[in-house]
């Protein structure tokens, strides 16, 4: 036996009584979906921050610091912001006149000893020279004193001559003796001059080295960073030109006060740098043991300035995040973290 179902019909006297009753019905759900939002939005408000975690970062790298090692002027600048650069590529070149003193400085003292070098080395050979020739002659002259000696105990030869042969033999002993003296001194000056002239020639070395033409390399490969001189700007000693990044980034969050459960080393969190910007999964290298004041943009005006426990955060090579650029930390809800499931 087949039934029909009897669609049923609305009646014309109670027609607008029913559809003001499915308005009421519906601005009710409405209302009741409204309610719960907000009551989900303030409970968020209250004590989201203790079982979510939404922690403030900033994406880092090692830095390298290029800065002025003397009072320069900067005459090129071979690199602009963004650039990779390789260890040892020159980035800008530097005009001292400070560093050009003294490297003159250092050549002109160097020129001194090496002249005074080769003077002393000239006496030293005329001594060396004479030396033999003074030695016969006093070896010679006490010969003949010997046999002027036996000759007068014979008779053979006056005092007087005998007088004037130990004069002479005098005379050519104190020239044997001055010339010895003369020799080791000589010796001794020119050792001191050619340790003082080698000192010199190795300062004027590593200080020619040092200022390389005024040429400012990269000491490790990086990118350079935001902050790049002009040309014609004078750099004080210390002053810092510039930043090289290193190419391997983190991030370095702030932990919040407020969240209960805890981040463990190994744990993968959600790294996004805001509208516009990649989510990338990040790994929790560390929870390092001090704590550092936030970041003026990271403060609440509201709330007296504090600091947070330091977490460092490890990210792809292909992150697609800016260097030092604002990032936020998530993926973990009552210390567990969906990520780690991949």
């Amino acid at each position: 036996m087949s039934m029909r179902r009897l669609r049923k019909r609305p009646r014309l006297d109670t027609l607008l009584n029913q559809q003001r009753a499915a308005t009421v019905a519906w601005g009710r759900r409405i209302y009741l979906v409204l309610l719960a939002a907000l009551a989900l939005a303030v409970l968020n408000y209250l004590v989201g921050d203790a079982v979510i975690l939404r922690a403030d970062g900033i994406l880092l790298t090692d830095r390298q610091i290029v800065a002025s090692t003397y009072p320069a002027r900067v005459t090129a600048v071979r690199v602009k912001e963004g650039d990779a650069v390789e260890q040892g590529a020159v980035l800008l070149e530097l005009e001292s006149a400070e560093m050009l003193k003294d490297i003159a400085d250092l050549a002109v003292r160097y020129a001194d000893f090496a002249m005074r070098s080769e003077q002393l080395r000239g006496r030293i050979a005329t001594v060396s020279a004479l030396l033999p020739l003074a030695e016969r002659n006093a070896r010679e002259t006490r010969e003949a004193v010997a046999r002027f000696e036996t000759m007068t105990e014979r008779g053979l030869v006056s005092t007087l001559n005998m007088n004037q042969s130990l004069a002479f033999a005098y005379d050519t002993t104190v020239k044997l003796a001055e010339l010895t003296a003369q020799s080791e001194t000589l010796g001794r000056e020119l050792k001191l001059v050619e340790q003082n002239q080698q000192r010199a020639e190795d300062a004027l070395g590593q200080l020619e080295a040092f200022y390389d033409h005024g040429k400012v390399r990269a000491a490790v490969p990086g990118i350079v960073g935001p902050r790049v001189p002009v040309v014609g700007q004078v750099a004080k000693f210390g002053d810092e030109l510039m930043q090289i990044h290193g190419r391997k980034a983190y991030v370095l969050a702030y932990l919040p006060d407020m969240y209960l459960f805890s981040v463990a080393p190994g744990d993968r969190v959600t790294v996004s740098g805001g509208a516009g910007s990649r989510t990338v999964t990040g790994t929790v290298e560390a929870l390092l043991s001090v704590a550092d004041t936030l970041p003026p943009e990271f403060q609440n005006m509201f709330r007296p300035r504090d600091r947070s426990r330091l977490v460092r955060i490890s990210v792809p090579a292909d992150h697609g995040l800016a260097i030092l650029q604002k990032v936020r930390i998530g993926g973990c809800i009552v210390g567990w973290c969906w990520n780690n499931r991949s």
